[in-house]
């Protein structure tokens, strides 16, 4: 087990999320899990391209394994920062939870450890055990990764270092809430998932699946917008996320090392300054029907 108690770097801005590594993930992922040699391409082209630092999780089906061997065949790996997240359910001790994640990661400690499940956070003996955890140095952060504004604001309200909360052009809730300013006020550490929005930003509006139609509209004025101002749709959203989220890192996943390059590229070209095309992207999505902009209901329209 690798000895990850030193960090020789500061924690990147982007965050590489490894659903995608473990697990087939994500409304446009026809192909599944990559095998284990692309997967390593993916982490070592992450390391490259200046990502230090990678979300994982006990459910995202092999993930923490994948990323366990990765970190101990890499000398520079070891430095990696890495955040999981557990159930907290009770069905098992949150010790044991991450003592079990521990062992497939091959770590000694995590940089972070969150609640999958936001409505756990609710629960005094499941954050009194995760506050033990970073007591005893298991741990060194502790949160929740979040999709509603209710349970964000919440977060902010407990004992917690980490908070995960879902950001893009289509689900820009948390703007219309101080939970930013809490959040800085009380020195949390805000991290932005789902820049893409599981795929949904980045693919063919007239290609959609059958559950995912009635987002067709939005879907063709978030491209429509994204031309005027000669931005491709990755560039677009991730640009977007990058410029106009005020969290502290923004967590992306991705299917391949050439998308991962791909992206690093495109966010270098679409942030260079909050330009118009923010305040259109802002204005014309900033009351997105859930049912579009909230993945847990696509399964159910």
């Amino acid at each position: 087990m690798v000895d990850n108690s030193r960090k020789v770097m500061t924690m990147s801005r982007l965050v590489l999320g490894t659903a995608q590594l473990g697990m087939a993930y994500g409304v446009s992922n026809m192909h599944g899990a990559p095998a284990k040699d692309q997967a390593f391409a993916i982490l070592n082209a992450a390391l490259e391209g200046g990502i230090n630092t990678f979300d994982t999780a006990s459910a995202y089906g092999r993930a923490e394994a994948i990323l366990g061997q990765w970190i101990t065949s890499s000398a520079l790996a070891r430095h990696a920062y890495v955040i999981t997240k557990i159930q907290g359910d009770d069905a098992a001790p949150v010790r044991e939870e991450i003592e079990a994640s521990l062992s497939r990661l091959q770590i000694s400690r995590l940089d972070g450890c969150l609640l999958h499940a936001p409505q756990n956070m609710y629960k005094r003996g499941i954050i009194k055990s995760m506050q033990d955890a970073r007591k005893s140095g298991v741990v060194l952060n502790i949160g929740v990764s979040v999709y509603d504004e209710a349970d964000a604001l919440h977060a902010i309200e407990l004992d917690m270092d980490y908070v995960q909360i879902s950001y893009n052009a289509f689900d820009q809730r948390l703007d219309q809430t101080d939970f930013f300013a809490r959040a800085k006020a009380k020195n949390v550490t805000v991290f932005a998932r789902s820049p893409f929005l599981q795929g949904l930003l980045l693919m063919d509006p007239e290609h959609l699946p059958p559950h995912l139609v009635h987002a067709r509209s939005c879907l063709r004025q978030f491209i429509g917008i994204a031309k005027r101002h000669n931005l491709s749709q990755l560039e677009a959203s991730l640009g977007f996320a990058s410029l106009n989220c005020r969290a502290d890192h923004i967590v992306f996943g991705v299917d391949s090392a050439v998308q991962l390059k791909e992206i690093t590229v495109a966010l270098e070209r679409s942030s260079a300054e909050h330009g118009p095309w923010i305040d259109e992207m802002v204005s014309t999505f900033q009351t997105v029907d859930r049912t579009i902009a909230d993945p847990r209901s696509w399964k159910t329209v």
